[in-house]
This record gives structure tokens, C-alpha cells and sequence, in this order.
């Protein structure tokens, strides 16, 4: 999955990429890969710290989720909680698709059958 991550009055570090990297994994292995990217805004404000992340997710889906605390730790975690629960809606809505597909479908024609002929 592709990560654009931006910083607003603070700087990336590799420890909190790497922090945003662990709980980013845990929504790929909810989606089955099909994360196709994610853009992450971080900022520093007067009373704590936000993040605001949007997943991009197969099918044109938008998940997106916004987290306010004193810690990153815990606004990743807001952030990513909120996106969780979009996905496994989403996820379930998915699979109700495939399994609902197989069961509408039209019947099957005989093709050995003759057609009977209307009579006009």
C-alpha cells in the first residue's frame, strides 16, 4: 500500500512512521490487500496532537478517519479505530455481494429441450 504521509508543525520521525506503519498493517490484513493507498495528515495543535488518515480501498471506497488526543499513540489509534470499523463494514458488504451473487442468478435454459411454438 502506497503511505503519503504529511506533517503540520511537526516533523516526520521514523519512529512515528514506523508507529503509523503498525497500524496501517493491522487494516491492510482487515481488507485482504485491498488497500490500495493511504494519505495521513499529522498536526501538532494548541491542545494535543490530530491525525487525520484516508484509506483508499479497492472499488472507489473512501474510509476516512480523524483522531484528537495528548499522544500520537493514541489519535493514530482514535484515527485508525474509526477506519476499522468503516472497513469491516465495508468488508461485509463485500462478501454479502459474493454470496448473494451466486444465488440470484437466472436459471439455467435446456438447450435440448424443444421450445414450444406459439400459435398466433
Amino acid at each position: 500500500m502506497r503511505l503519503e504521509l504529511t506533517g503540520r508543525h511537526v516533523d516526520i520521525t521514523p519512529a512515528l512512521r514506523r508507529l503509523l506503519d503498525t497500524k496501517l498493517s493491522r487494516l491492510e490484513r482487515l481488507l485482504n490487500d485491498s488497500a490500495v493507498s493511504a494519505q495521513a495528515v499529522l498536526t501538532r495543535e494548541k491542545r494535543g496532537h490530530r491525525a487525520d488518515i484516508t484509506l483508499h480501498a479497492r472499488g472507489e471506497k473512501f474510509l476516512h478517519g480523524v483522531g484528537n488526543s495528548a499522544s500520537w499513540e493514541a489519535s493514530l489509534a482514535e484515527a485508525i479505530g474509526k477506519i476499522a470499523q468503516q472497513a469491516q463494514k465495508v468488508k461485509g458488504k463485500w462478501q454479502e455481494r459474493k454470496r448473494r451473487g451466486s444465488r440470484r442468478g437466472a436459471a439455467p435454459v435446456d438447450q435440448s429441450a424443444p421450445l414450444a411454438e406459439t400459435m398466433v
